[in-house]
């Protein structure tokens, strides 16, 4: 007999699946409880076994939903993600689901309980984004639970996660931005200089966080974007781009390098007086020390907010203000998408083609024009 079932209590069976021996000769089986009816275990039972015909042999581990998390994420996630991403996965898990969930066996896993888990989430406050990251991770490890044959099925690929509302890419309207450069300047703050780039080139912040002197070149006004630095935990990490479009070359206006090289100035001086090498990088820390956090930026930029009348203000609402200044004005997805980085053109018209509502009554009248023209 290769399986059985048998009644626990009203509505609960028990399925046992026999294995073989191990070798000791002892019997191995794999137990498993079945809520329902009889017909609902013996279906249970009948795939299973089905599974087993062809070559699918159930584990008998048993692995917590807490234990199961923790492995997968050092053993696939630490060696083949970026820490950035680890560190998020690893807090969704530990925050919201190991609390709910941490305690059930990964084979007992069911679509309901990651519906009532991303429900509650959802009920709670957490953004509708946040309860989709808890369901990747969540069918991350159990798609890699079913890969190592610990499970016969994945319960969360049957749960569609909640669906992320579109919203426009906020930015800044001109005359907030001119306020939040004329407020950046009159701070005096070290990092006054990095927000004007960013505004002017459209750069990520980590990009010119991890923006080097050899990559600036101020007499042929361009610099070189060849890294980015990210937060992670106990600091910054730097990364390299993860395409070709990443990796690129971002031309200069005139006034951008005078600001620049009015910056590199001051360094200078303050190398002196501390009594240091100039620094590698174009935006250190105040010290000269060392890479300056990302997160020292965004502080910055967040005690703009009020001077500038922008309190909405962010360092990616300053990329996509120049984004969106950029499109508009040149009206060229293909040298806005290489000039911010993104892979495609049609990943900028996607975020930022809502500012040009014009475009289409401009492309019907000079088709219009063509077609009704004498040549």
């Amino acid at each position: 007999m290769r399986g059985e079932i048998e009644q626990r209590s009203p509505g609960s069976w028990q399925i046992r699946v026999f294995l073989g021996r191990d070798e000791h000769g002892k019997r191995i089986r794999k137990n498993e409880t079945v809520r329902g009816k009889k017909a609902d275990a013996e279906r249970r039972l009948r795939e299973i076994l089905g599974q087993m015909d062809h070559g699918v042999v159930p584990s008998v581990e048993r692995y917590k939903l807490a234990e199961w998390l923790e492995l997968w994420l050092k053993d696939v996630i630490a060696p083949e993600k970026e820490q950035k991403t680890y560190d998020r996965y690893e807090a969704a898990s530990r925050l919201h689901v190991v609390p709910d969930l941490g305690n059930v066996e990964i084979s007992k896993l069911s679509p309901r309980h990651v519906r009532e888990l991303e429900t509650k989430l959802l009920r709670d406050g957490m953004a509708p984004k946040g309860v989709q990251l808890v369901h990747i991770v969540l069918s991350g490890a159990m798609k890699h639970a079913l890969q190592m044959e610990l499970i016969s099925r994945n319960p969360v690929a049957l749960v569609s996660p909640p669906s992320v509302p579109y919203s426009e890419a906020y930015s800044p309207d001109m005359a907030q931005v001119r306020a939040v450069i004329a407020a950046a300047e009159s701070t005096g703050h070290y990092l006054w200089p990095c927000v004007y780039l960013i505004i002017y080139t459209g750069m990520r912040r980590g990009e010119a966080l991890a923006l080097a002197w050899e990559n600036l070149d101020l007499e042929g006004h361009t610099l070189r974007v060849e890294a980015s630095l990210v937060v992670a935990q106990g600091g910054g990490i730097v990364k390299h781009p993860k395409t070709e479009s990443g990796r690129r070359i971002v031309d200069l206006d005139a006034e951008t390098v005078a600001v620049l090289r009015e910056h590199e100035g001051r360094q200078r001086e303050l190398a002196d007086q501390l009594g240091v090498e100039p620094p590698e990088w174009v935006f250190p820390r105040q010290d000269l020390s060392g890479w300056c956090h990302p997160n020292t930026l965004g502080y910055f930029i967040k005690s703009l907010r009020e001077r500038a009348d922008c309190p909405d203000l962010t360092v990616r609402s300053l990329r996509h203000f120049h984004a969106s200044i950029a499109l508009e004005t040149s009206k060229n997805p293909i040298v806005v998408a290489k000039r911010i980085g993104h892979a495609k053109p049609s990943t900028t018209m996607n975020t930022y083609g809502h500012v040009l509502p014009g475009w289409q009554s401009e492309a019907a009248e000079a088709v219009a024009e063509k077609i009704n023209g004498d040549s």
